[in-house]
């Protein structure tokens, strides 16, 4: 994997690698661009699950359940999907959460340090 690579699936920016490519199910091929890049190297989310794995255990960003653990103590309802992003060269993980009143918010949360970098649509 390219250290500072913006991941993708198929085109999108955002490859929605969620809890299912974090287990191991196959989710089909990821790419990764770096800003400049005029073409896409395919790395399959094996490559892309270890290389989370790798940093994980270097202590570079906190493990999912650790980030699960921080979303759920500040935000009340239940987790319904996971995201994983670069933006600016920072490892965001964005959860899906739907509350308790059933509205749907989303919380982005800093990979490395575990904090909560925006949370949309909390009115």
């Amino acid at each position: 994997m390219i250290p500072g690579a913006i991941i993708k699936k198929r085109g999108s920016v955002r490859a929605s690698l969620g809890v299912a490519l974090l287990l191991g199910l196959a989710l089909g091929h990821v790419s990764v661009s770096r800003a400049g890049d005029e073409h896409d190297d395919t790395v399959s989310p094996d490559d892309v699950r270890e290389h989370i794995r790798e940093r994980v255990q270097k202590g570079e960003i906190k493990s999912l359940a650790e980030l699960r653990r921080i979303v759920t103590g500040q935000v009340d309802g239940q987790i319904v999907s996971t995201s994983v992003d670069q933006e600016h060269g920072i490892t965001v993980y964005e959860f899906r959460v739907l509350r308790p009143d059933n509205r749907m918010v989303e919380v982005e949360v800093d990979a490395a340090s575990g904090v909560v970098v925006e949370i949309e649509n909390d009115e």
